[in-house]
């Protein structure tokens, strides 16, 4: 797995749930996504649909509303996903970027 080690940031403490969800792809398709070991900061997600490294969706999740994310791992049909707050002026960066 690719992470970028200056930016490295140990994550919040994550939940088990399972929850089912949508995902808006950057190109306005909808699908849906299974979201699982949430945080503050961020999740992990599965799909029937490839996601890509540094892609930013829009999650609809149940109890939450929408959450914009950025997918910053892939493995074994697994992402995890962090939580694009706009706190972070990185954050913003990488998200209009997409890296």
């Amino acid at each position: 797995m690719d992470r970028e080690t200056q930016d490295w940031v140990p994550r919040g403490r994550r939940q088990h749930a399972r929850l089912t969800a949508r995902a808006q792809m950057p190109d306005g398709t909808r699908h849906t996504v299974v979201v699982t070991e949430m945080s503050y900061e961020g999740c992990k997600l599965s799909s029937n649909r490839p996601f890509a490294k540094g892609q930013t969706v829009v999650l609809s999740v149940p109890g939450r509303g929408e959450i914009v994310a950025q997918i910053r791992w892939i493995k074994d049909g697994w992402a995890g996903a962090k939580f694009v707050t706009g706190d972070c002026a990185k954050d913003a960066r990488r998200a209009r970027l997409g890296i």
